[in-house]
Protein backbone atom coordinates (compact mmCIF):
# COMPACT_ATOMS: atom_id res chain seq x y z
CA UNK A 1 0.00 0.00 0.00
CA UNK A 2 1.29 2.99 -0.86
CA UNK A 3 1.84 6.02 1.31
CA UNK A 4 -0.81 8.55 -0.42
CA UNK A 5 -3.32 6.21 0.12
CA UNK A 6 -2.36 5.19 3.52
CA UNK A 7 -2.67 9.27 4.12
CA UNK A 8 -6.09 9.39 1.90
CA UNK A 9 -7.42 5.90 4.07
CA UNK A 10 -6.37 7.71 7.84
CA UNK A 11 -8.18 10.68 6.20
CA UNK A 12 -11.13 9.05 5.41
CA UNK A 13 -11.26 7.57 8.90
CA UNK A 14 -10.75 10.38 10.52
CA UNK A 15 -13.77 12.46 8.18
CA UNK A 16 -16.19 9.14 9.13
CA UNK A 17 -15.95 9.39 12.60
CA UNK A 18 -17.78 12.72 12.72
CA UNK A 19 -21.15 10.87 11.80
CA UNK A 20 -20.24 8.03 14.63
CA UNK A 21 -20.18 11.05 17.27
CA UNK A 22 -23.08 12.48 16.18
CA UNK A 23 -24.55 8.70 16.79
CA UNK A 24 -22.76 8.49 20.31
CA UNK A 25 -23.93 12.26 21.22
CA UNK A 26 -27.26 10.88 20.08
CA UNK A 27 -27.12 7.76 22.00
CA UNK A 28 -25.98 9.16 25.36
CA UNK A 29 -28.90 11.83 24.83
CA UNK A 30 -31.25 9.50 24.12
CA UNK A 31 -33.76 11.05 26.33
CA UNK A 32 -34.01 13.86 24.58
CA UNK A 33 -35.25 14.21 21.03
CA UNK A 34 -32.94 14.24 18.04
CA UNK A 35 -35.04 15.72 15.83
CA UNK A 36 -34.77 14.19 12.90
CA UNK A 37 -38.05 14.78 10.10
CA UNK A 38 -38.09 11.51 8.48
CA UNK A 39 -37.29 7.72 9.67
CA UNK A 40 -34.80 7.97 6.76
CA UNK A 41 -32.67 10.33 7.93
CA UNK A 42 -32.38 8.64 11.79
CA UNK A 43 -32.01 5.23 9.60
CA UNK A 44 -28.52 6.53 8.38
CA UNK A 45 -27.37 6.87 11.81
CA UNK A 46 -28.14 3.43 12.80
CA UNK A 47 -24.96 1.83 13.85
CA UNK A 48 -25.24 -1.38 10.71
CA UNK A 49 -26.04 1.79 8.46
CA UNK A 50 -22.83 3.50 9.89
CA UNK A 51 -20.62 -0.16 9.26
CA UNK A 52 -21.85 -0.49 5.81
CA UNK A 53 -20.33 3.73 5.24
CA UNK A 54 -17.29 2.80 6.94
CA UNK A 55 -16.45 -0.39 4.83
CA UNK A 56 -17.75 0.72 1.17
CA UNK A 57 -16.24 4.19 1.83
CA UNK A 58 -13.14 2.70 2.47
CA UNK A 59 -13.60 0.78 -0.77
CA UNK A 60 -13.95 3.69 -2.41
CA UNK A 61 -11.06 5.54 -1.55
CA UNK A 62 -9.50 2.48 -2.66
CA UNK A 63 -10.87 2.88 -5.95
CA UNK A 64 -10.39 6.99 -6.32
CA UNK A 65 -6.80 6.05 -6.10
CA UNK A 66 -6.73 2.94 -8.23
CA UNK A 67 -7.95 5.13 -11.00
CA UNK A 68 -5.64 8.43 -10.17
CA UNK A 69 -8.48 10.53 -8.76
CA UNK A 70 -6.78 12.93 -5.54
CA UNK A 71 -6.38 11.53 -2.69
CA UNK A 72 -9.18 12.19 0.18
CA UNK A 73 -7.53 14.99 1.77
CA UNK A 74 -4.00 15.33 -0.40
CA UNK A 75 -1.33 17.80 0.17
CA UNK A 76 -0.62 17.61 -3.33
CA UNK A 77 -3.90 19.80 -3.74
CA UNK A 78 -3.22 23.07 -2.76
CA UNK A 79 -5.45 24.19 0.75
CA UNK A 80 -7.44 26.85 -1.74
CA UNK A 81 -8.63 23.95 -3.69
CA UNK A 82 -9.25 21.72 -0.94
CA UNK A 83 -10.93 23.92 1.32
CA UNK A 84 -11.54 27.55 0.51
CA UNK A 85 -13.16 27.12 -2.32
CA UNK A 86 -15.16 24.93 -1.88
CA UNK A 87 -16.54 26.36 1.55
CA UNK A 88 -17.21 29.48 -0.61
CA UNK A 89 -18.94 27.56 -3.60
CA UNK A 90 -21.10 26.11 -0.74
CA UNK A 91 -22.37 28.80 0.78
CA UNK A 92 -22.96 30.46 -2.37
CA UNK A 93 -25.36 27.47 -3.64
CA UNK A 94 -27.07 27.99 0.02
CA UNK A 95 -27.85 31.10 -0.77
CA UNK A 96 -28.85 30.90 -4.08
CA UNK A 97 -31.02 28.25 -2.94
CA UNK A 98 -32.74 30.03 0.03
CA UNK A 99 -33.23 33.05 -2.70
CA UNK A 100 -35.23 30.25 -5.02
CA UNK A 101 -37.39 29.17 -2.16
CA UNK A 102 -37.84 32.35 -0.76
CA UNK A 103 -39.67 33.01 -4.23
CA UNK A 104 -41.18 29.51 -5.12
CA UNK A 105 -42.04 27.83 -1.71
CA UNK A 106 -40.41 24.62 -2.34
CA UNK A 107 -40.37 23.87 1.37
CA UNK A 108 -43.58 24.07 2.39
CA UNK A 109 -45.15 22.19 -0.58
CA UNK A 110 -42.18 19.21 0.08
CA UNK A 111 -42.87 19.45 3.64
CA UNK A 112 -46.64 18.95 3.05
CA UNK A 113 -45.81 16.54 0.55
CA UNK A 114 -43.81 14.08 2.89
CA UNK A 115 -46.37 15.03 5.82
CA UNK A 116 -44.06 17.06 7.74
CA UNK A 117 -43.92 20.48 9.53
CA UNK A 118 -40.63 21.41 7.99
CA UNK A 119 -37.82 19.78 6.01
CA UNK A 120 -35.69 21.28 8.16
CA UNK A 121 -34.12 19.52 11.82
CA UNK A 122 -34.85 21.88 14.70
CA UNK A 123 -32.07 23.94 16.05
CA UNK A 124 -29.71 23.00 17.71
CA UNK A 125 -29.83 19.41 16.83
CA UNK A 126 -29.68 20.48 13.40
CA UNK A 127 -25.62 22.01 14.10
CA UNK A 128 -24.91 18.55 14.95
CA UNK A 129 -26.44 16.05 12.60
CA UNK A 130 -25.95 17.79 9.43
CA UNK A 131 -22.62 18.16 8.52
CA UNK A 132 -22.49 14.10 9.62
CA UNK A 133 -25.23 14.13 7.15
CA UNK A 134 -23.15 15.52 4.56
CA UNK A 135 -20.26 12.87 4.80
CA UNK A 136 -23.13 10.32 4.34
CA UNK A 137 -24.46 11.67 1.79
CA UNK A 138 -21.30 12.13 -0.22
CA UNK A 139 -20.32 8.82 0.75
CA UNK A 140 -23.31 7.50 -0.71
CA UNK A 141 -23.38 9.49 -4.07
CA UNK A 142 -20.14 9.99 -4.57
CA UNK A 143 -17.47 8.18 -3.09
CA UNK A 144 -19.06 4.53 -3.58
CA UNK A 145 -20.29 4.77 -7.67
CA UNK A 146 -18.27 7.47 -9.27
CA UNK A 147 -14.67 5.71 -8.31
CA UNK A 148 -16.53 2.15 -8.93
CA UNK A 149 -18.25 3.18 -12.11
CA UNK A 150 -15.11 5.13 -13.49
CA UNK A 151 -12.98 1.57 -12.38
CA UNK A 152 -14.99 -0.53 -14.38
CA UNK A 153 -14.83 1.53 -17.93
CA UNK A 154 -11.65 3.00 -17.54
CA UNK A 155 -9.74 -0.10 -17.07
CA UNK A 156 -8.66 -0.52 -20.86
CA UNK A 157 -8.52 3.44 -21.15
CA UNK A 158 -5.42 5.13 -21.19
CA UNK A 159 -6.43 8.16 -22.93
CA UNK A 160 -7.07 11.39 -20.78
CA UNK A 161 -9.65 12.90 -22.82
CA UNK A 162 -11.18 9.49 -22.54
CA UNK A 163 -11.08 9.03 -19.01
CA UNK A 164 -12.73 12.70 -18.65
CA UNK A 165 -15.50 11.52 -20.97
CA UNK A 166 -16.29 8.56 -18.77
CA UNK A 167 -15.63 10.36 -15.50
CA UNK A 168 -18.26 13.02 -16.09
CA UNK A 169 -20.66 11.37 -17.93
CA UNK A 170 -20.68 9.12 -14.55
CA UNK A 171 -20.34 12.41 -12.25
CA UNK A 172 -23.68 14.00 -14.61
CA UNK A 173 -25.40 10.71 -13.56
CA UNK A 174 -24.60 10.35 -9.91
CA UNK A 175 -25.25 14.21 -9.95
CA UNK A 176 -28.66 13.46 -11.32
CA UNK A 177 -29.74 10.58 -8.53
CA UNK A 178 -30.45 12.81 -5.50
CA UNK A 179 -32.88 15.30 -7.28
CA UNK A 180 -34.48 12.28 -8.68
CA UNK A 181 -35.47 10.45 -6.20
CA UNK A 182 -35.94 12.87 -3.10
CA UNK A 183 -36.32 16.43 -3.90
CA UNK A 184 -38.28 16.32 -7.34
CA UNK A 185 -40.92 13.78 -6.01
CA UNK A 186 -41.95 15.91 -3.51
CA UNK A 187 -45.08 17.81 -4.26
CA UNK A 188 -44.66 17.28 -8.17
CA UNK A 189 -48.35 16.37 -8.48
CA UNK A 190 -49.56 19.37 -6.99
CA UNK A 191 -46.85 22.19 -8.36
CA UNK A 192 -44.64 20.41 -11.12
CA UNK A 193 -42.95 24.18 -12.19
CA UNK A 194 -41.63 24.92 -8.71
CA UNK A 195 -40.12 21.07 -7.76
CA UNK A 196 -38.55 21.23 -11.37
CA UNK A 197 -36.71 24.54 -10.96
CA UNK A 198 -35.47 23.31 -7.66
CA UNK A 199 -34.34 19.91 -8.92
CA UNK A 200 -32.18 21.85 -11.09
CA UNK A 201 -30.89 24.03 -8.65
CA UNK A 202 -29.94 20.82 -6.91
CA UNK A 203 -28.86 19.68 -9.35
CA UNK A 204 -26.54 22.32 -10.39
CA UNK A 205 -25.02 22.10 -6.32
CA UNK A 206 -24.28 17.97 -6.83
CA UNK A 207 -22.46 18.81 -10.16
CA UNK A 208 -20.29 21.62 -8.48
CA UNK A 209 -19.62 18.41 -5.75
CA UNK A 210 -18.47 16.09 -8.13
CA UNK A 211 -16.41 18.51 -9.84
CA UNK A 212 -14.80 19.31 -6.17
CA UNK A 213 -14.46 15.86 -6.01
CA UNK A 214 -12.30 15.32 -9.22
CA UNK A 215 -10.02 18.44 -8.74
CA UNK A 216 -9.14 18.50 -5.29
CA UNK A 217 -10.73 14.59 -3.80
CA UNK A 218 -13.38 13.92 -1.35
CA UNK A 219 -12.85 16.02 1.41
CA UNK A 220 -13.35 18.95 -1.17
CA UNK A 221 -16.95 17.41 -1.92
CA UNK A 222 -17.34 17.21 1.67
CA UNK A 223 -16.20 20.32 2.56
CA UNK A 224 -19.21 22.01 -0.23
CA UNK A 225 -21.71 19.97 1.14
CA UNK A 226 -20.92 20.67 4.91
CA UNK A 227 -20.90 24.42 4.08
CA UNK A 228 -23.96 24.45 1.90
CA UNK A 229 -25.93 22.86 4.59
CA UNK A 230 -24.80 25.17 7.24
CA UNK A 231 -26.77 27.88 5.54
CA UNK A 232 -29.59 26.03 3.81
CA UNK A 233 -30.33 23.73 6.39
CA UNK A 234 -28.78 25.21 9.82
CA UNK A 235 -29.34 29.03 9.04
CA UNK A 236 -32.44 29.05 6.95
CA UNK A 237 -34.33 26.62 9.79
CA UNK A 238 -33.30 28.74 12.45
CA UNK A 239 -34.34 31.53 10.88
CA UNK A 240 -37.87 29.48 10.52
CA UNK A 241 -37.11 28.79 6.70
Amino acid sequence: MSQDLRASLRAFLVIMAYPVLVKLTITVLSTASPGFQSPSQMAVFAWPALAIFLATGSIGTLLTHAVRLPGTWSGAVPLRERLWLPTLAGLAMGVVSIGIDRITGWTAISAAAMGIPSIHIAWPQSLLIYPGGAVIVNIIYYLVPIPLLVWLVTRWIRSPAQFNAVFWTVGALAALVEPVTQGMGNGLSTSPGTVLVFGVQDYVANILQVWAFKRAGFGASVVFRVAFYLVWHVLYGFLGG
